[in-house]
């Protein structure tokens, strides 16, 4: 399949599944993450769910992990911009719904250790099938060699995205409610 085709097939069976599995879902991959991956103490890029998209709830990762956490702001076009977490009162909806920080200090990509990616779908290569930007490819490409990218799924990996080009950047984990991948 085509990432037009998967973006739709993946928003309808995230739309499929109750608050409740949501919920579950998310806390899943969460607690697989913490267990897998030694976050205390590190610079983590995240991403706050937005609720039109129901994405995975990361939220127990700033509020549960001794970190110093820089999430995105889109900037221009094509580019994010990555603000310390300090408080839940520095987070404002943008006019297209995102969460982002309004106010904070900015970290270069080179500078972080792990950076987790939204995804709406992701093949058993690590290429990933966002919302169409391009923003995490551009920004992924600035991060350090040894900045490891970890995608959050609530579904398992599929074989293969047929129309992947040269500027998709693989990612090196997937976290989904009931494994780790490694690529």
């Amino acid at each position: 399949m085509v990432k037009k085709e998967l973006r739709a097939k993946y928003k309808l069976l995230r739309k499929e599944l109750s608050a409740d599995q949501l919920a579950e879902l998310s806390t899943a991959i969460f607690k697989l993450t913490i267990q897998t991956f030694e976050l205390e103490g590190k610079k983590i890029s995240a991403f706050l769910p937005i609720e039109r998209f129901l994405e995975i709830n990361t939220w127990p990762f700033l509020e549960q992990i001794k970190a110093e956490f820089y999430l995105p702001v889109i900037m221009g076009e094509n580019e994010l911009k990555h603000i310390k977490y300090e408080e839940h009162s520095q987070i404002k909806e943008t006019e297209w719904g995102i969460p982002e920080p309004t106010v904070g200090e900015s970290i270069h990509p080179s500078k972080l250790d792990f950076v987790l990616v939204p995804l709406l779908a992701i093949d058993k290569n690590g290429y990933r099938v966002g919302y169409g930007k391009g923003f995490y490819d551009q920004f992924l490409t600035s991060c350090a060699s040894n900045c490891k990218f970890i995608g959050l799924s609530y579904f398992d990996p599929i074989d293969k995205i047929d129309d992947l080009h040269e500027a998709d950047i693989p990612l090196h984990y997937c976290v989904t409610p009931t494994e780790l991948i490694q690529f």
